[in-house]
C-alpha cells in the first residue's frame, strides 16, 4: 500500500468511526474524530461552525432517538475527502421498528492529520421532518 492509499484508508476509517458513534448514540465518539473548528453543513440550512456547536446539534438529535443505525451502502475516499452513501434508520418511540429510513449522501473533508474539518449532508429535509426528525436549525436547538 502506498502512502496515498494509506491516507485514504485512514480517512475512511475516521469517517466510519464517526458514523459508528451515531449508531452508539455517543457524541464523544463522534467528536473525537473532528477538529475544534469543524463545520457542519446540512443543505439548505445555515452552516454550524465549531465542534461545541456541532456537539450540541448532534446531542439534540440523540435525545429523542431510542435507537439509530447508519447502514453504509458505499464509502469511498479520494485524497482528503470521503463520500458516504447510506440509509440512516431511526427508532423514535422505542418500538423496535424504524420510523424513518433516510437516504443520505455525506461528504467529509479531513485534515492532513486525519480529523474531520467539514461535514456536508444531502437528503430530503421534508422527509426528515415528516418522519419525526427533530429540528436541525441551530437557532432552535
Amino acid at each position: 500500500m502506498n502512502s496515498q492509499e494509506a491516507k485514504i484508508a485512514r480517512n475512511e476509517g475516521v469517517v466510519r468511526a464517526f458514523l459508528k458513534g451515531w449508531d452508539d448514540r455517543d457524541v464523544d465518539a463522534c467528536m473525537a474524530q473532528c477538529t475544534e473548528d469543524m463545520c457542519y453543513l446540512n443543505q439548505p440550512l445555515e452552516a454550524i461552525r465549531g465542534q461545541e456547536n456541532v456537539r450540541r446539534m448532534i446531542a439534540s438529535i440523540f435525545k429523542p432517538a431510542k435507537r439509530v443505525e447508519f447502514k453504509l451502502v458505499h464509502v469511498f475516499g479520494h485524497e482528503n475527502k470521503v463520500i458516504t452513501e447510506r440509509v440512516d434508520q431511526w427508532d423514535w418511540n422505542g418500538s423496535g421498528t424504524w420510523q424513518m429510513a433516510l437516504k443520505v449522501c455525506g461528504m467529509f473533508e479531513l485534515t492532513e492529520n486525519g480529523k474531520i474539518i467539514e461535514w456536508r449532508e444531502y437528503y430530503d429535509n421534508e422527509y426528515w421532518t415528516k418522519c419525526g426528525g427533530p429540528t436541525l436549525a441551530f437557532d432552535e436547538l
